[in-house]
């Protein structure tokens, strides 16, 4: 009764499932601090990192859901908790 889409790049990607699922679509945005992303090695690369398959969903989408991964776990688990939690009523 459930599909789960984990990555979507571009705004008509989400405009898409919004106008072939309707209301039952949720959106759900990782975040984590420029830090974090630092420690985990990333490193800002022009012309990859600004490119609209990496921050076109920076503007302009409504998540439903937000939920920030910086390294603390029980937070992050509290999080994800609470968003299963509220999927599973849907179902």
């Amino acid at each position: 009764p459930a599909q789960v889409v984990s990555d979507t790049r571009r705004l008509s990607d989400v405009e898409w499932f919004r106008d072939v699922y309707g209301d039952v679509v949720q959106t759900v945005r990782v975040v984590a601090t420029e830090e974090t992303r630092r420690r985990r090695n990333w490193v800002f690369v022009t012309g990859v990192d600004d490119a609209e398959s990496e921050c076109g969903l920076d503007q302009g989408v409504a998540f439903d859901w937000v939920i920030t991964n910086d390294g603390d776990k029980q937070s992050l688990d509290e999080q994800l908790e609470t968003l299963l939690r509220s999927l599973r009523g849907c179902l």
